[in-house]
Parts: C-alpha cells; sequence; structure tokens
C-alpha cells in the first residue's frame, strides 16, 4: 500500500506542472507560444549507477570509464588498513556510447564485475520516445534494451550463480522505461520501472525480477550538481535476505563536476555493480553501518563526422 501512494505520488509530481494553467491562459488569450524541447535534463547519460534518460548526440562517440573502490567502513571491509578502500578496486568499466541518432544511443561495455558474475560484457540500445517540451508535453520518455553475458571460466559448484552450462546461460536481458521530467533549471527527477530476466541464476534465486528505481539531480553552481539513483527490487530472496541484513537497497549520491569537454562524477554507492542486475541484485552493505564505497564515472564525448 505505502509503495503504490509512492507511485502515484511520483507519477503526480512527474505529470503536474504551472505550464498547464499557463497553456489554459494562452489558449483563452488567444497567445502563439513555441512548444520548445526542453534539453539538460541530466547533463550524461548516467547517474551514480543508473541510466538517465538522456541520449549521445547524432554521431558522437562518448567514451566513458568507471570505478568503484573497495569499502570505506569496517562494514564493507574497509578502514585505515586499506586507506578506506581505496587500496582496492571492486570493479570497473569501460564502455563507448555511439549516438546513432538524436534519439537513438548503441553502446557496448566490459566490467570487472562485482557480485558473483565477472568478466562481464555489456551492450544496450537506448531511445528515446518522447521529450518534454515548454508547453505540451510534461515528461520525457526513454527506453532501454540490453543484453550481458561473462566470459569467466564456469564455476564447478552447482549451486552457483556461475555453473553455467552453456552460452545460453551466460546470457541476461534488461529491459527499462524511464520517465523523467525537469521541473526548473536546477531540478530534474527520474523514475525507472526495471525488468531483469537471467537465463541462469543460483539455488533459491528467481529468474525474473522486476525493481522500481528513483533519480534525481539538483544542480547549485553553473558547473556542479548533486545527483541521486535508488532502486527497490520485488525479489523474495532479497526480501528475505534484505532482513536477515545481507542485502540493502542499493543507493548512489554523487557530485556531478562538468569540465567543458569532461563529466566527472565522484560517487559514494553501497554496491560496486555497473549493470543494472548487477548493481540492484548485489547489495551487500547498509548506508548506516558505513558500508558504501567511493566510485568515479568520467564521460568524455568526441564527433566521429
Amino acid at each position: 500500500m505505502k509503495l503504490n501512494r509512492f507511485l502515484a505520488g511520483a507519477l503526480l509530481l512527474l505529470s503536474s506542472s504551472p505550464l498547464f494553467a499557463q497553456d489554459d491562459l494562452s489558449k483563452l488569450l488567444g497567445e502563439d507560444k513555441s512548444d520548445d524541447i526542453v534539453s539538460a535534463t541530466f547533463k550524461t547519460t548516467r547517474l551514480n549507477m543508473a541510466h538517465s534518460i538522456e541520449t549521445v548526440g547524432a554521431h558522437q562517440l562518448d567514451f566513458r570509464v568507471s570505478h568503484v573502490f573497495g569499502g570505506v567502513g569496517k562494514a564493507a571491509g574497509g578502514g585505515t588498513h586499506n586507506l578506506w578502500g581505496f587500496d582496492q578496486i571492486a570493479n570497473m568499466r569501460i564502455a563507448f556510447e555511439y549516438g546513432v541518432t538524436d534519439r537513438l544511443t548503441a553502446s557496448i561495455g566490459r566490467s570487472k564485475g562485482f557480485g558473483s558474475i565477472h568478466e562481464v560484457y555489456d551492450g544496450h540500445l537506448k531511445y528515446k520516445l518522447l521529450r518534454q517540451t515548454t508547453r505540451k508535453t510534461p515528461v520525457t520518455i526513454t527506453l532501454l534494451g540490453g543484453i550481458n553475458t561473462t566470459g569467466m571460466t564456469a564455476s564447478s559448484d552447482s549451486t552457483s550463480a556461475a555453473s553455467f552450462h552453456n552460452g545460453t546461460e551466460r546470457l541476461t536481458y534488461i529491459s527499462q522505461v524511464m520517465i523523467a521530467r525537469k521541473f526548473n533549471t536546477n531540478l530534474s527527477i527520474q523514475i525507472m520501472p526495471t525488468y531483469i530476466h537471467r537465463n541462469y541464476v543460483a539455488a533459491n534465486d528467481e529468474n525474473d525480477v522486476f525493481a522500481i528505481g528513483v533519480g534525481g539531480r539538483l544542480k547549485f553552481s553553473k558547473r556542479s550538481a548533486i545527483i541521486i539513483d535508488y532502486f527497490m527490487p520485488f525479489s523474495k530472496s532479497r526480501t528475505a535476505a534484505h532482513k536477515a541484513g545481507t542485502y540493502y537497497y542499493p543507493l548512489g549520491i554523487g557530485y556531478e563536476i562538468e569540465t567543458g569537454g569532461h563529466v566527472f562524477h565522484l560517487t559514494l554507492v553501497n554496491t560496486g555493480g555497473f549493470t543494472e542486475d548487477d548493481f540492484i541484485l548485489n547489495s551487500p552493505t547498509s548506508w548506516t553501518k558505513w558500508g558504501f564505497r567511493f566510485g568515479f564515472n568520467i564521460s568524455r564525448p568526441f564527433r566521429i563526422y
């Protein structure tokens, strides 16, 4: 019941706007104002962990590098002995995102992997279905479809999530709808219904998991902003693990810096994954127990032609 109220409130927040009242008044007065497309809802195609509704510009290539270090607090294995996680690399990813058109982006990436699956290759297509405008369209909607696989050696443990028998069992599919609204020059909010299907899972786990995410960006200077993303999976095994204190809902809080050619994200997250099946389903430590990790993302776009 609380979740339904949360979702209803989020949708109402995204869809409501004083622009509607202005639109009605303009019609009454016979005014003819242009309906401009709202740009820069978010600064890059990613938040801390999650995708944003943004796509790469046509014929541009966005080169991305992401790192997550070891745990800061003792709950995540950190402390002074490993310089609060800086001596360790929990995960890293290198990726290329190409703008086929202004609305369609194609991406490939390779990450170390954070959970039980390593040597992860990922790819996705991202399409901006609907764009927010100043008068008629209150939100931007972007669709995402992704597929992941792994090159790791199969585990001999039959209960492991890595006990693959063939190439098909190594595949994971991700579908996501991102709905976002830029309320003003400083505030943007996004919700992210997400569906994950893994062809092979560990014993007592689910192949299919639905999750809901929420993200936001709060700009407080010309080149700086705070970014946040959070997910809640609907999974029996994760619910049981959360009650047992071995799983926590993934939360990322970051500081965004734009330098002109690059965009940097300095992040704190309680997971280490970079793909939805990794960071949503593998989040073993709690923020309240200093179980977060420091990380960073770098985005550098180039125009190909």
